[in-house]
């Protein structure tokens, strides 16, 4: 929600006090989530995201902060946030491409080539996003305009519909590949419980209940949100999610081992 829009008479100031506190709340949450990741990362010795969810995911996300940093955000705070999520986003990778080869020894030709397959697919997506991002802005044909958005001081431009469909095909790809990751391992390398507590309350609150929110207020500027692509996509990042939390209790039972180390 940009503070420039203009709001029908039915919808209440507040929504935009609600907006903040539920991207706020996800905002410090993945912050928190990244940090940890990175020392899990470093302190197990392995990589906590997955490497096709670090390759397409992760670069969307380091891409996103990137391209919505310097081109797609028209406010200091989103800027300053996006810019906090890049950095703290280098020591996921660095982990990553340090430690990556030790889950990869039974295909030598990725664990060798972890960072040109991260640098190439992070070039490829500041591409396309910004791509994207500048079909879906232009002045003169936005896609989906709507009465009432603003961005930049130009009136139906709807700047949150874009950040939502990217940030929902990268949750959905995160959660999924990360369950995928853990079934295939069998071991809690590289992650913990209080890493998915911010991780799924992070992407619930700024994601399922802030749009879901607006929605419910604002629903014909964000009629999107029960899209029925939108809610299979809703729902799958959600079960996967929480599929991960029950096959984690499991294998912090069992354990598992990498370089003759058992977490």
């Amino acid at each position: 929600m940009g503070r420039l829009d203009i709001l029908p008479a039915h919808v209440d100031p507040s929504i935009f006090d609600a907006n903040d506190v539920f991207l706020g709340t996800g905002g410090i949450l993945y912050t928190i989530c990244y940090a940890l990741m990175a020392r899990q990362s470093i302190q197990d010795r392995t990589y906590a995201m997955p490497l096709f969810s670090l390759a397409f995911s992760r670069c969307l996300h380091f891409a996103w902060e990137i391209v919505f940093a310097i081109y797609v955000a028209d406010e200091l705070r989103e800027q300053a946030l996006f810019a906090l999520w890049g950095l703290l986003d280098m020591g996921i990778v660095y982990a990553a491409v340090t430690y990556g080869a030790n889950e990869w020894r039974h295909a030598p030709a990725v664990g060798r080539n972890i960072g040109k397959i991260f640098a190439g697919m992070l070039v490829w997506w500041c591409i396309a996003l910004y791509a994207v991002s500048s079909w879906w802005l232009d002045v003169d044909h936005p896609v989906n305009p709507k009465v009432g958005k603003a961005y930049r001081g130009i009136m139906g431009i709807d700047k949150d519909e874009l950040g939502y469909w990217t940030a929902l095909v990268a949750q959905v790809v995160l959660s999924v590949m990360s369950l995928a990751q853990l079934v295939v391992r069998g071991s809690s390398r590289g992650s913990s419980y209080s890493i998915w507590a911010c991780r799924f309350i992070g992407s619930v609150s700024g994601l399922t209940v802030n749009y879901g929110y607006v929605w419910w207020v604002w629903p014909e500027a964000h009629g999107y949100y029960v899209n029925p692509i939108s809610v299979v996509m809703m729902v799958t990042w959600i079960l996967a999610d929480l599929g991960y939390l029950v096959v984690f209790r499991n294998v912090q039972r069992t354990g598992g081992a990498v370089d003759g180390k058992t977490k």
